[in-house]
């Protein structure tokens, strides 16, 4: 079987801070234009382009109290907003302003602008695809119904800017959000790492948790959380110094990513502790898990000790819920290094406890 590194999954919600920042903005900003365009509207006599500026306030003021709630989502919020920006008064605009000569075709480069920052799903690839199906079946009807005295360089040369304008902002703003969410998935990776072993940190174990935990929930599928300890590493670092228990704890992180699956999850707890979250085991295959990381660990050479660890073992259907699973693991672990640590008294003559 060939082992790799371990590696964690984040959940949907994992960017939530940084994705939902710009689409707050830019409803906020969606208010301030729709009131300047009611006003705007309402001065040169254009009602329809007015009621959907309204109909755009009516829907923000429907879904805040529900987005202030936690209801729904900002995605969510800002999506009835921008499908009747893009669906009904570009239509409306487009031929009251003289359609490809007007000023729609660069309201709609706003528009494509807003639904690629607002969205960061599928839904974007769909909204834009119908949103450019609708501009390019507009431009062929305009194309179609213009009057012949229309000077048709004009016409290429606003057509071909239009494109252009339309084609780069499409792809530069793809290229900046892809590229802000490669960052804040690094930064998120460092900040759910351990410096010193590289394994994921305690704040990690909440996340992979939930996954793990919806997974069982939903399709029964079985996981099992493993508690180990290195043994007498205290005495070990007392006696060695902490550059030797720095270099002990590296060497036990990398037997236990050399020992894992891939999909599984390692950890560490603190100190000299680690936890490992397996996905889709039994109790064989977890037993199995351990065993290789028990070998990995004799393996270890550089030491004038071998390096030992003592671990328990729990399965999810074991247990009631994360929190009685984790505590059930660290009491086996606990009650396992027990009856280990009594075994070597007893066999160095030392009295049992």
């Amino acid at each position: 079987m060939k082992h790799t590194k371990t590696s964690v999954a984040f959940c949907p919600g994992d960017n939530a801070i940084m994705q939902n920042s710009i689409p707050i903005k830019m409803l906020i900003a969606c208010v301030f234009s729709c009131i300047i365009g009611i006003v705007l509207m309402a001065v040169t006599s254009r009602y329809l382009l007015m009621a959907v500026f309204i109909g755009v306030l009516v829907c923000v003021g429907i879904t805040t109290p529900f987005l202030a709630a936690g209801k729904i989502s900002v995605t969510t919020a800002c999506l009835a907003p921008t499908l009747l920006l893009c669906f009904v008064y570009t239509p409306l605009s487009w031929f009251t302003f003289d359609g490809l000569l007007g000023c729609t075709p660069y309201l709609s480069i706003l528009f494509v602008t807003v639904i690629i920052l607002t969205y960061y799903s599928r839904i974007q690839t769909l909204i834009l695809s119908l949103y450019g199906a609708l501009m390019l079946g507009l431009t062929i009807l305009w194309l179609a119904t213009r009057s012949g005295d229309t000077d048709v360089e004009q016409i290429v040369n606003v057509l071909a800017a239009y494109v252009l304008t339309a084609a780069l902002t499409v792809c530069i703003i793809e290229g900046v959000k892809r590229r802000n969410l490669e960052i804040n998935k690094q930064i998120t990776s460092l900040s759910l790492r351990d410096d010193l072993t590289g394994l994921l940190n305690r704040r990690a174990i909440d996340q992979v948790l939930i996954n793990q935990e919806s997974a069982f929930s939903k399709e029964g599928s079985e996981y099992a959380v493993v508690m180990m300890d290195i043994d007498r590493f205290k005495s070990i670092n007392d006696h060695f110094g902490h550059n030797l228990g720095d270099a002990i704890l590296k060497s036990t992180a990398t037997s236990i990513q050399n020992s894992i699956r891939t999909g599984d999850h390692a950890f560490r707890f603190g100190g000299d502790e680690f936890l490992l979250i397996l996905p889709c085991v039994n109790g064989g295959i977890a037993n199995q898990i351990c065993a290789r990381i028990e070998a990995s660990l004799r393996e270890i050479h550089g030491y004038t000790f071998t390096l030992t660890m003592s671990m328990g073992c729990a399965l999810r259907s074991g247990c009631t819920s994360t929190a009685e699973v984790l505590e059930l693991a660290d009491q086996r672990m606990y009650e396992f290094k027990r009856i280990k640590s009594n075994a070597e008294d007893s066999a160095n003559g030392s009295p049992v406890k």
